[in-house]
């Protein structure tokens, strides 16, 4: 009995020190450290099932390094990663700028060279995110979105566009999409009602030619149409089905016969006259030459300095059923496959595409990918931003769809119609003309 007492005693010390043993293990070892070490969180108490209470260990520092460009002009990368670390001290994310001219052959030929290892890199529109995914540079996200606080339903559709094969490659980071800037005072002055936000490509021609006014010195345009092919064809991929990879390009007359109309009959400038003189839809607007532009939403930082009173309307949409509709364009956040810091730098991007990194983003001015309540309060809170109800809810589309299809061959694509889109509106090439080459050629691009 007395031994068996002893060996009972002899067990529980050697649980206890096994035991104390574990909760001093070393942690695994960490990535290298930044020159200078980030702060470590200071340790709380954690009890232990044996009744004692311990130091929780550290976090171990950790440095993201993540490609951008312009670090000097962009007022939210600052703002964002001091935000970040106040919630993760222990992570000191170190920008390295590879300048916005050719940022997307720069920063892919440095991956495919594994030149430096980035945990996370920024990209710009749908060929720079085609060429990477192509090119294998970039990590599957699904399986750190599992389970983290992302919701992809957040986003207005943009990210179910981008997956290619089910996969998700890249989170919707910030988004500017086209809205219809209008000039309140001259609408007043003509007699003609705001522009609303369930009007169709139809009802809105009409109002382009109602509102315009005078001649000469005192003309008042109706619209401006910047030179951009998007500007005068893409209300037609507002249904949600048709897309420019597509190469039946027939649905593109109605709105090159409407826009050429206008043009010919006075209610809008000649694109030639706008391009030749580079004329940009900025230099009318301000000093009250046009009624309405059709934008995209990074313009509202500008329109906010006028004096005249302005609004917005919901963008134009082939027919009603497609109201509150809208396209656009994405800035969007990766992982590198060959990051030392995976997932940590997911954490970063949960972060900065959620809900406090909207918050930041449109504190500066910045639209978000995620438009939350918070952040649309703030956007609209700005100096000079119209309170009027038709524009907040013009803020709040249903859905955006990418000016440019998830195709490997959308550069090609885009660079084709461009060249139709410079024949039509320059009246080298009728319409029925220069669209039976597009299709000709985008078919033999994609090998139909």
């Amino acid at each position: 009995m007395k031994k068996s007492r002893i060996i009972s005693i002899l067990l529980v010390l050697v649980f206890a020190l096994a035991f104390v043993a574990a909760c001093g293990e070393a942690a695994p070892a960490p990535a290298p450290a930044p020159t200078t070490p980030a702060p470590a969180p200071t340790p709380s108490p954690t009890d232990t099932d044996d009744g004692a209470t311990h130091e929780a260990p550290p976090a171990e520092p950790v440095t993201l390094q993540w490609a951008v460009w312009d670090i000097e002009m962009v007022a939210y990368y600052a703002p964002l990663i001091e935000a970040y670390k106040s919630i993760a001290p222990h992570v000191t994310v170190e920008m390295v700028d590879l300048g916005a001219t050719d940022y997307e052959n720069i920063l892919q030929t440095q991956l495919l060279g594994r030149e430096v290892e980035y945990d996370l890199i920024k990209m710009r529109g749908v060929p720079q995110y085609v060429a990477n995914t192509n090119a294998n540079l970039l990590l599957e996200l699904d399986h750190f979105i599992t389970g983290s606080s992302i919701d992809l339903g957040n986003y207005m559709g943009m990210p179910q566009q981008y997956m290619g094969g089910g996969a998700l490659y890249a989170l919707p980071f910030r988004a500017d999409f086209w809205v219809v800037f209008y000039n309140k005072d001259l609408f007043d002055a003509a007699g003609v009602a705001y522009p609303s936000n369930e009007m169709t490509f139809d009802d809105w021609v009409e109002i382009i030619k109602a509102v315009t006014q005078g001649s000469g010195q005192e003309k008042v345009y109706g619209n401006q149409f910047h030179w951009w092919r998007s500007t005068v064809t893409l209300f037609g991929i507002l249904d949600g089905v048709t897309t420019v990879a597509d190469p039946d390009y027939g649905w593109m007359a109605h709105y090159y016969e409407a826009v050429i109309d206008l043009e010919d009959g006075g209610y809008v400038p000649r694109r030639t006259d706008n391009q030749a003189g580079n004329i940009h839809h900025r230099m009318r607007w301000f000093p009250e030459e046009i009624a309405q532009v059709n934008m995209g939403t990074w313009f509202i930082t500008e329109a906010v300095e006028q004096e005249f009173n302005w609004g917005m309307a919901a963008y134009p949409v082939p027919s009603a059923q497609y109201y509150g509709n809208t396209f656009g364009g994405v800035t969007q956040l990766s992982i590198p496959r060959t990051a030392p810091n995976p997932e940590e730098a997911f954490k970063f991007m949960e972060f900065v595409c959620g809900a406090e990194g909207a918050a930041i983003l449109a504190s500066v001015g910045q639209f978000p990918a995620f438009i939350t309540d918070e952040a649309l309060s703030i956007i609209t809170s700005m100096p000079g931003f119209p309170q009027d109800a038709n524009t907040i809810a013009a803020m709040q589309p249903k859905a955006i769809f990418l000016e440019q299809p998830v195709v490997a061959e959308a550069g090609d694509i885009d660079g084709i119609l461009s060249e139709g889109h410079q024949e039509i509106m320059d009246r080298t090439m009728t319409i029925e003309a220069a669209i039976e080459m597009m299709d000709e050629r985008v078919n033999q691009l994609i090998g139909n």
